[in-house]
């Protein structure tokens, strides 16, 4: 298979996916901060954003860390296997992400 194809497979897969992380870590992020962000005072808001835009920029590199991962097996002879069982790289890569978010957010309400 030509590696165009390839790697465009690998986009439209991720880039639809990357909808769904970011949307299940927002989720996160508002069920343990969502009390302070709507009670922040305005002078508050430019340190809560620039935390939320820091860590959600983290979150999209460590997104990124499933292209080669995928194109690595997509070039393999398992791309066929690869293509029906992926979605567990996803959901593995979703719930780490969810786990160190909510470790990062409560962390200090745990000391």
């Amino acid at each position: 298979m030509e590696q165009s194809t390839l790697i465009n497979d690998a986009i439209a897969y991720w880039e639809r996916k990357r909808l769904v992380y970011n949307g299940v870590l927002a989720c996160v992020v508002f069920c343990c901060w969502g009390g302070e962000i709507l009670t922040a005072k305005p002078h508050e808001w430019l340190g809560l954003a620039f935390v939320l835009l820091f860590f959600a920029a983290i979150a999209n590199v460590l997104f990124c860390l499933a292209y080669p991962i995928d194109l690595v097996l997509q070039f393999s002879p398992l791309r066929a296997k690869w293509k029906r069982c992926r979605w567990g790289l996803f959901a593995s890569g979703l719930m780490i992400a969810g786990t160190l978010a909510v470790w990062v957010m409560l962390r200090d309400g745990m000391a």
